[in-house]
């Protein structure tokens, strides 16, 4: 349905893209002058695409963050606001990959969002060919999926780069353990990288995956997806 709703979203993804023309660019950095929903918004797809794209980076995150970026973009002037923009993705994308269930914690917005609701969305991202990382996502998924059984709790498990080793019948030390978690539990999927699995596919290396696992569309897409979507992001 094109509503105005869905209009200024595409609009907004467009120009988070850089795909605006210079007079479409003006046109919404003057509307966002004097629209805090509309600067809202663009840092919010701003900061998703940011996190995906560090997060394919295969660098380590910084633990500190930076609070207050979005309270102090929508101060900012109209003639700074692509540089504070800039600014916000850099310092709030490295503060939230950090970020991590190690202490066995339950995920923040699985409990409990700011507005008293409870989300029921968690995504669990594994990029590097690690067994101590394979063990723990796992385990972590089995821990989600058996604490909060309650309807409309989804768990997604998505694998690319070296983490296409988990889900790949040639490496994996998990399929059966795998193939349980799909049979047993109906609110989980396991997403394996199409693009990774291309590029395993014209190396020579099998790309297989086990079965139950969706292997239709690259983990960047749905990551990005996903994230604008609202889903807690947790990065194994």
């Amino acid at each position: 349905m094109n509503t105005p709703e869905s209009r200024i979203e595409r609009i907004l993804h467009a120009y988070v893209d850089g795909e605006l023309s210079a007079a479409e660019k003006s046109r919404l950095l003057l509307k966002m002058e004097t629209d805090e929903t509309l600067r809202e918004r663009a840092c919010d797809l701003h900061r998703t695409k940011e996190w995906v794209r560090f997060s394919f980076e295969h660098e380590m995150a910084p633990t500190r963050t930076l609070p207050g970026i979005c309270q102090r973009l929508r101060k900012t002037p109209l003639s700074r606001l692509a540089a504070s923009l800039l600014l916000a993705l850099l310092a709030f994308g490295a503060g939230w990959l950090g970020h991590s269930l190690r202490d066995g914690s339950p995920p923040p917005q699985l409990v409990q969002n700011g507005a008293g609701h409870i989300t029921r969305h968690v995504i669990l991202h594994i990029g590097e060919s690690d067994e101590a990382r394979f063990s723990s996502l796992l385990a972590r998924a089995k821990q989600i999926l058996r604490s909060y059984q309650q309807p409309g709790v989804q768990v997604e498990v998505v694998a690319n780069a070296g983490g296409l080793d988990l889900v790949r019948t040639a490496s994996s030390r998990h399929i059966d353990e795998i193939k349980q978690l799909i049979a047993t539990y109906d609110n989980v999927r396991f997403i394996a990288c199409s693009k990774g699995l291309q590029r395993l596919r014209e190396s020579g290396m099998d790309p297989m995956v086990i079965p139950g696992v969706d292997a239709h569309e690259p983990a960047a897409d749905h990551l990005i997806q996903r994230l604008t979507e609202g889903w807690t992001y947790i990065r194994i």
